[in-house]
Parts: C-alpha cells; structure tokens; sequence
C-alpha cells in the first residue's frame, strides 16, 4: 500500500487565496486591481498560459493531445508551446508534437499584450512568424495557431484569485474553461485553462523565482454525465506552500493549505539522474478524496524530450472524487513535479519502488 504523506502550510506566510467572476478589469496590461496592493508587491503580468488537453471529435476514449502554450511577457516572447503527442504510459516521454515547424516555439517574439483596438473589452497578443493569436475577455478566450488550429474557451463560474501563495513571490489568476474548436479540419473539443501570472518588478520576472523550484502540481477537470463541471488543484512546495482547491457545480468551492498525498514513485527508465515519477495518486483534503489515475507521460512539452531538465516529471490521466470511481464525459488533468528526486522522495516520506 502506497504511503501517505500529510503537508501543511510551513512557509510563514498565511495561505490567501479566494475565487470570484472574472471581470475586465482583471484582464488590464499590467497590474490588475486586486493585485494592486503592498502585499501583493504591485506586480506586473510576467507570464500567461493556455493549457488544455484536446480530443478530437470529442471522442474521450481516445488519448488526448494536449495543447499548451507558455508565454513570457516580460520578454515579449514565447517559452514553449505546442500541440503534444504524449507518451503511450506513464512512464514514456512524449512521442512527438503536431505542425512542429508551424508552431511557434521557445524565443519567438510576440507583439506586447495590449487591448484590442477594435473589439470592447478584449485584450490580445500573438506572433507574426509562424503566426498564432490569443484573445481574452471576461466570458471567452480564443487560441489560434497557425490556419491549422483554433479554440474558443468559455470560462467556468470561478477564476482563482491566489495571493503569493503558491509559487515564490508570484500572484496568479488561474481561469478554467471548456472549448470547442478545430484541429487540422477536424472538430474538437476538451477541457483547460487560461492562467496569469504576476510578479514584483524587483524579482525580474519569472527567471527570478526558478531556483529551488521544487513542487508536486496537479489540476483535474472535468465534466460528470449529469453535467456538473468540477475541478481539483494540489499544489505542494518544497519552500513551505500548499495549496488545494476543490469545486462541484451546486457546493462552495473550497480552499485549503492541507492536504495528504498518497503515491508511490519509480524511477523514469529513460534518464540516469534519479528523477521519479508516480503512476496514481489519492490527495485527501477536507474530507474529500481526489483519485488520479495515470496514463501518459511527457518530459517538458517540446518537440524532443528534455532529458537535460533533471528533476522534472510530468504525467496525465483521468480522475474522480470520492471512494466510488466514475467515468467524466469530458476530463483534463496536468500533472507535473519539479526537483522529483529519489533521495529527495524519500526525504519525505514516500517510497521509490525500483
């Protein structure tokens, strides 16, 4: 039986985290209002995501691709981003990624994120080589890459409005949604999200806060047969933060800086650096019981493996709440560990198994 682990908030600084409607004055160039604050260290925007898993024709049955696009906008240039083949288990990397020389990969500048000179309320950027666009407002947002792939997002009733309590010194918006779209002609539809990062002008955006950046990172979506849409987030750091949220259309979200973590890790087979991995997971907060069950690998989202970042493991699968498991007619889960080390694991209380 796999060990369980309990984390609590050890960091010194108060979990302060709460969910509300998106506006459009959270989506301004620079510094939304409810980061405006001394707290929150009057952050600029340093990083946005779109992150979401794909299933053509909607056939859930079928391995998902997973779409991710990972935007510093500090520097005016993407990070990665691209449609991913993942691996055939848990413990394979990604196989390939789609339109490879299409997508715009890691230093290709974008155009500054600005408000849309001809449409109300929406906010924009994008790359003109290859080209891809991105726009926001506060019910929708869109991801098009290339003539080949586009989304269109409708946000959930919630954005997670969390206060530097997740990752060191950042605030974020993190906005779940589900979409429908297009890929290569074809119909496609999936679960994902669309989060914001923001940072104190002083820590020089996200390459300042990387450093001992070490965390288990889960988010589960999905949608039940009797149509409600739910969501889980664990985020658990090695600096002390926790962070779990969990919500059910028709109940209050909840929101927690304790949670139990019960897995067993093996090593990845395909590097030598002592990297782990876990196949399925129980988190236990607030008498809820999140099962994670594993499926699919990747090692970075880039068009090869990146066996050169140690310590990262990243894994995907399905999921459901309570001691009773149940199929989602729709589902999206994005696992990912960073300094995911054997000595480290068992530094913690979890057992490595190879």
């Amino acid at each position: 039986m796999a060990k369980s682990v309990e984390f609590t908030n050890t960091c010194g600084q108060a979990l302060y985290a709460n969910v509300g409607k998106l506006s459009t004055k959270d989506l301004v160039e620079q510094t939304p209002e409810v980061f405006d604050t001394e707290f929150d260290g009057h952050p600029d925007m340093a990083l946005a995501d779109v992150i979401g898993m794909i299933f053509p024709n909607g056939d859930v049955t079928q391995k998902p691709i997973l779409y991710i696009r990972h935007t510093d906008m500090v520097k005016n240039e993407f990070r990665f981003g691209n449609l991913v083949e993942l691996g055939d288990d848990y413990l394979s990397p990604q196989k390939f990624v789609y339109h490879e020389e299409e997508v715009a990969q890691a230093g290709v500048a974008i155009t500054p994120y600005h408000k849309h000179p001809n449409k109300d309320g929406v906010y924009t950027f994008g790359s003109e080589s290859p080209a891809s666009e991105f726009t926001f407002n506060e019910d929708f947002f869109t991801a098009k890459e290339g003539d080949f792939f586009s989304i269109k997002g409708e946000r959930w009733p919630n954005a997670i409005y969390e206060h530097r309590s997740m990752y060191n010194n950042v605030s974020t918006i993190i906005q779940a949604a589900s979409f429908i779209g297009v890929l290569d002609g074809k119909p496609v539809m999936g679960l994902g999200e669309h989060d914001r990062l923001f940072i104190p002008t002083e820590t020089k955006g996200f390459d300042g806060i990387t450093n001992n950046f070490g965390y288990f990172y889960m988010n589960m979506m999905g949608i039940r047969e009797d149509g409600r849409r739910e969501q889980a987030l664990i985020s658990i750091e090695d600096c002390g933060k926790v962070f779990a949220y969990y919500f059910i259309d028709g109940e209050t979200p909840i929101i927690t800086d304790r949670v139990t973590m019960e897995a067993d890790f093996i090593h990845l087979p395909y590097v030598e650096d002592g990297t782990c991995v876990y196949k399925d997971a129980v988190f236990k907060f607030c008498g809820k019981e999140i099962h994670f069950e594993g499926k699919w690998g990747s090692k970075g989202f880039t068009p090869k493996p990146r066996i050169e970042k140690h310590g990262q493991s990243q894994v995907f699968g399905t999921w459901y709440e309570g001691k009773t498991p149940y199929k989602h007619r729709l589902y999206m889960t994005f696992g990912e560990n960073m300094e995911c080390y054997d000595y480290k694991l068992k530094e913690k209380g979890f057992d490595v198994l190879d």
